[in-house]
């Protein structure tokens, strides 16, 4: 009997353009195991996927020197897509147009349809990284020097269009969230980074709960919980980056903690904060 959990899933993967021929996409592709710091590696030419340091926007390709602008942060995106940050300066991995051979850029985040990445399944278990408009990343014409640029292409599946994860660190889930299959573990870091309203062009959440926001006035990423949960640990990234704090629903409130495990200094938030300055960092909360 068909279930309507793998109703969704064939769903979600039947939304990749040109994509039809390929299997089902799996959580853990070409060494891809959900939200985290990667290095990425092409499968032709065995380069990393690098923001170049001169001008800190060009993405190319260069030999691996385990630096952070050869790292990218991946964090979900909509329902399918992910978001790719580049580990030196947080800049966003973006497709700069619809015709072959454009380059890609790094640029700063917006959370825009242009900045997310489907991570799908290429014929020998590697990754294609392609975009909504169904272009995949591609090295041009296969090269193996260092400073080619990454550019966008058709799907072809060649191995200049495959590349590999090498997982550097784990985004942990929230204590006491329960391991899960991999569609509703997609599902949930959604939930956790909320969602992004395009008429309003900022992120939020549906229901009863608070998002935490890396920029004043609600902007940038957010991480957002639901009434009634605790986190004992915040993910790293939002560690000593809350910048404002924004109420949803009929949640009453949120108490935040300098550090893990619900210790050391507290405050209490009651309303929407624009800019929060009350506390440099916040490791631990309860929201109610």
């Amino acid at each position: 009997m068909t279930t309507l959990k793998s109703q969704h899933c064939l769903t979600a993967a039947l939304t990749l353009a040109a994509a039809a021929w390929m299997p089902l996409p799996a959580w853990a592709q070409g060494g891809f195991n959900g939200p985290g710091r990667y290095e990425i590696s092409n499968l032709r030419s065995g380069k990393v996927i690098d923001l170049d340091r001169n001008d800190q926007t060009s993405v190319i390709q260069f030999a691996a020197h385990n630096t952070p602008n050869q790292q990218w942060d991946i964090s979900p995106a909509q329902p399918g897509f992910w978001y790719f940050r580049n580990g030196m300066n947080g800049l966003a991995l973006e497709a700069m147009g619809p015709a072959n051979s454009t380059p890609v850029r790094g640029v700063p985040f917006t959370g825009s349809p242009n900045q997310q990445w489907r991570i799908a399944p290429a014929s020998d278990g590697n990754a294609l990284i392609t975009n909504r408009l169904g272009k995949t990343l591609d090295i041009p014409s296969g090269s193996t020097a260092d400073g080619a640029r990454v550019q966008t292409y058709d799907i072809n599946g060649d191995a200049n269009q495959r590349f590999v994860f090498r997982r550097l660190a784990g985004l942990p889930l929230p204590a006491g969230v329960p391991d899960a299959d991999d569609w509703d573990r997609e599902r949930r870091w959604e939930r956790y980074y909320g969602r992004f309203n395009e008429r309003e062009r900022l992120w939020g959440m549906e229901g009863d709960g608070v998002c935490f926001y890396r920029q004043p006035g609600f902007r940038g990423r957010a991480f957002c919980i639901p009434t009634g949960e605790d986190v004992r640990r915040l993910p790293d990234p939002w560690i000593e980056h809350c910048a404002s704090v924004k109420l949803f629903g009929r949640v009453r409130g949120v108490e935040v903690f300098a550090e893990e495990e619900f210790g050391g200094r507290r405050f209490r938030i009651d309303s929407d904060r624009p800019v929060f300055i009350a506390m440099r960092r916040v490791l631990s909360l309860r929201v109610f």
